[in-house]
């Protein structure tokens, strides 16, 4: 398993966790106001799945090739670049409806929510990286280093 592989599945978490959490809630027939977590994190899905949905399918894109470095510094930035997406656009909602007062509430809300979240699933990717990564990965600290090696190696066939 690749670095790129374990970056973008773990990218995808924050549809997966939740959507999986309402699945054996709906399943066992629990209830989500069981748990103010198991409430919030369902209703992250429901929130912010659709913004969510489309920072994630070009994060997904564009970790591939890229220097691990790289793909670390915006794993750390993701969770505010989400807020910079739903708070705007629940914003915008509010105006859209005409209920701004409330609307402000949700981006508000939204706001604290995602920033607690996203650091979560950051430390849940580490954790991961690092479990996963360390003992079937070797991390490459820069691609143009590897694809070096790779034509050097090729060369070295040919003679």
């Amino acid at each position: 398993m690749s670095i790129y592989t374990i970056y973008r599945a773990c990218i995808w978490l924050p549809i997966v966790v939740p959507a999986v959490l309402i699945l054996i809630v709906t399943m066992f027939g629990l209830r989500l106001s069981a748990g103010v977590v198991g409430e919030m994190i369902a209703y992250s899905l429901i929130w912010g799945g659709l913004p969510y949905t489309v920072l994630a399918a070009w994060a997904t894109w564009w970790v591939g090739g890229r220097p691990e470095a790289e793909i670390r510094r915006l794993m750390f930035r993701a969770p505010l670049l989400m807020v910079g997406v739903f708070v705007p656009l629940a914003l915008a909602t509010g105006l859209g409806v005409g209920a701004l007062g409330p609307f402000s509430g949700v981006a508000l809300l939204g706001a604290v929510v995602i920033v607690l979240l996203g650091y979560c699933y950051v430390l849940l990717t580490v954790l991961l990286r690092h479990f996963i990564g360390s003992s079937s990965v070797e991390a490459r600290q820069d691609v143009s280093q590897t694809q070096g090696l790779l034509v050097k190696r090729s060369v070295g066939r040919v003679r």
